[in-house]
């Protein structure tokens, strides 16, 4: 199983949405996911009209076994009826106390989450999760950044937005000196989506244009900003059915066809 992140230390970026769409529409293709909420608002679930649940914590603090809190969704919340999923989706959900987690795990529970992300991954038979991550940081995201294979930063099309950019990439480039050093495996950023582009503004398209300058190869398709992703939040419906023949359902399996890009270039590496 591969896990991957989507990270940004700022709350309001699109990361939930990013999430969310990106399992649905691996699920759909026929990957068997893990959509790993870490945040204890909990957006993964709502999005997908799941119950609020803590079950992060349930699973790493309350020693829970994993088909006590991992629930299989529903294909009609993340597929078209015309298109239904040759995959599976399964979320583990968070909620209120999610933000509790890192003041009760163990000096020596450093692994747990990744020990339980490999449980899982056995357990349902995984090819990837997803994890959607806080906008705080905490000592929990050690641990999450230890079980994480590739990364990808959602950003809003500010110049301001951008700044923490390159911070950001330092950051989990030294996760991955980490996480080599005592796990010998690798970790890398795979992905930059600009979200929220206004296609009409001269200063957005530049902004994304310096962005792809400064990070070579590693900014994804702009997802632009539409009412839609609104509405469709707003019944908790992903855009995958509430408008799937929309812009945005086509913005959203871009990042899908990165992400499998992506996931086929780690397996070709594994097999040479």
């Amino acid at each position: 199983m591969r896990t991957i992140a989507i990270v940004n230390r700022k709350g309001g970026v699109g990361k939930s949405t990013m999430s969310t769409h990106i399992a649905a529409g691996l699920a759909t293709l026929g990957y068997r996911v893990a959509l790993v909420d870490t945040d204890s608002q909990g957006h993964s679930s709502l999005l997908l009209g799941m119950p609020d649940e803590n079950g992060l914590f349930k699973l790493l603090i309350e020693k829970q076994p994993l088909e006590n809190v991992v629930r299989l969704v529903p294909t009609d919340r993340y597929a078209p009826t015309d298109h239904p999923p040759l995959g599976e989706l399964f979320i583990l959900p968070s909620s209120e106390k999610t933000h509790q987690i890192p003041h009760q795990l163990e000096p020596d529970e450093s692994f747990l989450f990744l020990q339980r992300m490999e449980e899982m991954a056995e357990h349902f038979n995984l090819d990837v999760a997803i994890v959607d991550t806080a906008p705080t940081m905490s000592p929990l995201d050690s641990s999450v950044y230890l079980a994480t294979d590739g990364f990808i930063y959602v950003t809003e099309c500010e110049r301001l937005s951008f700044d923490g950019v390159q911070t950001a990439i330092e950051h989990m480039e030294r996760f991955g000196k980490i996480r080599r050093k005592y796990l010998q495996r690798d970790s890398r950023i795979v992905g930059i989506i600009p979200n929220k582009l206004r296609a009409d503004t001269r200063l957005h398209r530049h902004n994304v244009s310096q962005l792809a300058e400064a990070f070579p190869g590693l900014v994804w398709t702009p997802i632009t900003l539409r009412v839609l992703w609104a509405e469709a939040t707003n019944v908790s419906e992903l855009v995958y059915t509430y408008a799937p023949s929309g812009v945005e359902a086509r913005d959203a399996w871009k990042m899908v066809e990165n992400t499998v890009r992506m996931l086929e270039s780690w397996q070709t590496a594994e097999t040479n």
